[in-house]
């Protein structure tokens, strides 16, 4: 798709100017074409510069949950299929169980740019304005003993800590209810739901609903980017948080 094909174009060179010849060039794309799907991914959001004798940018600060993107990151055996994502939820937990019922696939998956009712432990909300986190649910088919339900819910925020240490270098500790903290302050939410079967009493599958605080965070939490003071990619914290469930699970 030729959009997508422009986009991968700028998110390569990011923070460049590209001049409508070089894009021409690439792509083999007539001047019209060029503007029309310009036009068309900043509609979607995207943050495309133009400026006189220097071309067309993409803001280095430009921030959208792109499946393109995702995809450049993504374990290539992932079903990229199952990957929704939104613009805004009610709650990723809700519509990724909604999505597994209704398709009966495992590993579906459902971001989103903002939640309306993000959902956090014991019914609290989870702070989720629109482009400032991470807001992601993953549904997993388990079958696995009942004994190993703490291990579980531990790896799962353990991978969470080791994808932001790899991408950022901030190292974060997992608290007593599974969440990451820098500093004493909140950075992730990490909650796990199980679905049990009684009497097998095994776990036969389990939503991970994650939030991170990338661009923003509410006062007693603390983002990413407050700590780091550069910008962070929420579409590859997505992927390489999957590529490490997947690892896990998927094998």
């Amino acid at each position: 798709m030729t959009k997508n094909k422009l986009l991968e174009l700028f998110e390569n060179h990011k923070g460049e100017y590209l001049s409508g010849e070089a894009i021409a060039q690439s792509l083999g794309l007539s001047r019209t074409a060029i503007w029309k799907n310009i036009n068309l991914l900043r509609e979607e959001g995207y943050d495309i510069e133009s400026t006189k004798k220097k071309g067309y940018t993409l803001n280095t600060n430009s921030d959208i949950l792109s499946k393109m993107k995702l995809q450049q990151f993504l374990d290539k055996s992932f079903p990229i299929d199952h990957v929704e994502m939104h613009k805004v939820v009610d709650s990723t937990n809700k519509r990724a169980l909604a999505s597994y019922v209704t398709k009966e696939k495992n590993w579906i998956v459902v971001a989103s740019e903002e939640q309306e009712k993000g959902e956090a432990k014991e019914e609290a909300s989870f702070y989720s304005p629109q482009g400032k986190g991470v807001y992601m649910s993953v549904v997993i088919d388990l079958n696995s003993p009942m004994d190993a339900m703490d291990t579980i819910i531990k790896q799962n925020s353990e991978a969470v800590r080791v994808v932001i240490r790899e991408i950022t270098q901030v190292d974060t500790e997992i608290g007593e209810d599974n969440n990451l903290y820098y500093n004493n302050r909140k950075l992730s939410g990490i909650m796990t739901q199980m679905y049990i079967e009684a009497e097998s009493k095994t776990i036969k599958s389990m939503i991970v609903g994650i939030g991170i605080y990338v661009h923003g965070a509410d006062e007693k939490a603390i983002a990413l980017t407050e700590i780091t003071g550069e910008y962070c990619n929420r579409s590859e914290l997505i992927a390489r948080v999957l590529n490490k469930l997947y690892a896990y699970y998927g094998r």
